[in-house]
């Protein structure tokens, strides 16, 4: 079983537009409503590969029933820790362009909504609740991967992400982080002392490049593409020296880059038809669940790599967030 883990739970309305005008009144054409979320989306992708998934999330009493209606239909069970806090609402519009050649070429914008704070009692029984699963799973089932995406609502500790992660772990469970900012940094401070060994099981995080940029290089200059690649290569070597952790940057449609403990790893992006190309939300969530899927089951990193890109490339072709099909 794939356990995945997203504490900004995410109802998602996508619009489509023949032609988006500012400062006017604008009518969709097609419209959308898909519960999301950066952990929903990894777990979506993940049944769609056929993997069991048991997805956390906190919910109030009346969104709990939605969400577990509407996991149940992709085959993903809902593990909800309760809470007042209301799941946020996000926006995708959608504006199709004929190009000169009369092919449709689309923008993509989301509005993103801040998470609504949680109280206290909410991280304390999330972490109950966790501690209770791991036990389980030790004489009922197997967790084949433990996968934690996306920020945390506020009233969640900087640290609690870097707990779990430790303590799955600790249980030998395959443990992939999407997360940035406070949340890696807590992670690299838990395991200064305590790096991770070259034969336990690795703790792999997957930021994208801007969050990278934003989690270590603030306010620093690039100078150039070339010298910023240099500079990823130098941190990722860096971080799995002292830390032990494996990497992995996505760069939206340029190539993935990657280190796995021993060679920097320069993975090509699939081209695609700008014209085929529908919703780009998810893409990287979609990458993730690829990703872990393949990791899970070969254990070889560039092979694994190249299913995270597949898929990322698939979802990019379909109306929904976090879908291969």
């Amino acid at each position: 079983m794939f356990v995945t883990l997203c504490l900004n739970p995410t109802i998602q309305k996508t619009l489509v537009f023949e032609k988006f005008h500012h400062a006017e009144v604008n009518r969709a054409k097609e419209s959308f409503t898909d519960i999301s979320g950066k952990g929903v989306n990894v777990s979506r992708v993940l049944a769609q590969l056929k993997k069991p998934v048991l997805h956390i999330t906190q919910l109030t009493k009346e969104e709990k029933s939605f969400f577990k209606r509407e996991l149940k239909k992709q085959k993903i069970e809902l593990f909800s820790i309760k809470t007042a806090a209301k799941a946020r609402i996000c926006t995708t519009i959608i504006e199709e362009n004929m190009s000169k050649n009369d092919n449709i070429v689309r923008s993509i914008t989301e509005l993103v909504e801040n998470g609504n704070k949680v109280e206290p009692k909410t991280e304390i029984h999330l972490k109950k609740n966790f501690d209770k699963l791991l036990k389980k799973a030790k004489n009922n089932f197997k967790i084949d991967a433990f996968v934690i995406s996306g920020s945390k609502a506020p009233g969640f500790n900087d640290s609690l992400f870097a707990e779990l992660a430790l303590k799955a772990h600790a249980n030998k469970i395959l443990t992939v982080l999407d997360i940035r900012g406070a949340d890696l940094k807590e992670l690299l401070n838990a395991l200064r002392n305590n790096p991770i060994k070259a034969d336990e099981t690795p703790i792999i995080i997957k930021p994208n490049v801007l969050e990278l940029k934003e989690t270590f290089f603030a306010n620093q200059a690039e100078n150039s593409s070339e010298f910023f690649e240099e500079r990823i290569k130098f941190l990722l070597m860096d971080i799995f020296e002292k830390y032990g952790i494996l990497s992995i940057i996505t760069r939206g449609k340029n190539s993935t880059l990657a280190f796995d403990g021993k060679n920097f790893i320069v993975m090509p992006s699939k081209k695609l038809n700008p014209a085929k190309i529908i919703n780009t939300i998810g893409c990287g969530d979609s990458f993730t669940a690829g990703f872990v899927a393949a990791m899970s089951e070969c254990k070889n990193f560039i092979e694994s790599l190249k299913q995270g890109v597949e898929c990322a490339s698939l979802n990019a072709l379909t109306i929904r967030p976090g879908s291969i099909f």
